[in-house]
């Protein structure tokens, strides 16, 4: 099996930047990455803010996918995560939900235990493990910071993309040149401040790819659910752009009105904030939808079946 080695990371995610592997659909691939901290906050001693932030979530990659072209649609599942065996936490003043009450940074090093799945984070207190990619995208026209977000995905921080999970990826230039990083054993929805950020070997299986296929932005795909998702700088902004792709998906998938996906998406549809840091930039959503809602499996795939 191909190993992309932790080594191989970029900060970028740059159309001038030369994939470090190759791989054709029906391969799969281990991205080992480092934490969103580039691995250099390893004790309590060491701040956020007296780090290198220029070197913020390093994505490892590229990976070249073999015949993806512009207009396609790249879909990667994630088969495991193995994940680091300690995790970090940080408070940063100025940053964050509740950065009122942040006086002065803070660094808190947990255990993570991934055969008892959890994260020791202190005598008597457990946080089971839920771990996901939060860094995920193929690489744009132009360049893009690997902490920041877009139609390529990026800094999604998405919690449901973690081991099973199938992502949707829109393909921009040659080669798809997919990367990934930013680990988190595991996050609530909105990272108020902070995951539990920690390394990882991420196995992922290039499924398949889906030719000339209208995709504005990444979408997931659950055991259950399909999720759409959104960048925006408003909530307003991102609730609709997640419901108005799903009504989209919907529509397109299943032949239904827009109507009926209007009043299925508000009886069926579960919207949350992926992101909500408030670290400088586009605050992220989501919005899951039951494929059992559809009976009769009009919602079993990602391309509608004729």
């Amino acid at each position: 099996m191909k190993v992309i080695s932790k080594d191989k990371v970029s900060y970028r995610f740059d159309p001038n930047t030369a994939p470090v592997e190759w791989a054709e659909v029906g391969e799969s691939v281990i991205f080992q990455t480092r934490d969103c901290f580039n691995d250099e906050i390893v004790a309590e001693t060491d701040l956020a803010t007296s780090i290198d932030m220029s070197h913020m979530n390093p994505c490892t990659g590229p990976l070249c996918v073999k015949s993806a072209v512009p207009g396609d649609v790249v879909a990667l599942r994630i088969e495991g995560i193995r994940l680091r065996d300690w995790g970090v936490l940080t408070l940063i003043p100025g940053e964050g939900v509740l950065d009122a009450y942040v006086k002065a940074p803070l660094t808190k090093i947990v255990s993570i235990d991934q055969k008892k799945g959890c994260v020791e984070y202190g005598p008597g207190v457990r946080v089971g493990l839920r771990p996901h990619v939060g860094t995920l995208g193929t690489t744009p026209t132009m360049a893009f910071p690997t902490g920041r977000t877009g139609c390529h995905g990026g800094n999604m921080d998405i919690r449901l993309l973690g081991p099973d999970s199938v992502v949707y990826l829109p393909v921009f230039v040659e080669g798809a040149l997919v990367a990934m990083g930013d680990v988190h054993a595991n996050m609530g929805d909105g990272e108020i401040c902070i995951g539990v950020e920690t390394g990882a070997d991420v196995q992922v299986h290039i499924e398949r790819l889906y030719r000339n296929v209208q995709l504005e932005a990444p979408m997931v795909e659950t055991r259950s659910h399909w999720v759409t998702y959104a960048d925006a700088p408003d909530g307003k902004s991102g609730v609709l752009a997640v419901c108005r792709r799903m009504a989209a998906f919907l529509c397109s998938r299943t032949g239904i009105s827009m109507e009926d996906a209007t009043l299925l998406i508000s009886v069926a549809g579960d919207v949350a904030i992926a992101q909500w840091a408030e670290a400088g930039y586009n605050y992220t959503f989501y919005l899951e939808f039951p494929k059992s809602v559809f009976t009769d499996g009009r919602l079993d795939s990602f391309m509608r079946k004729q």
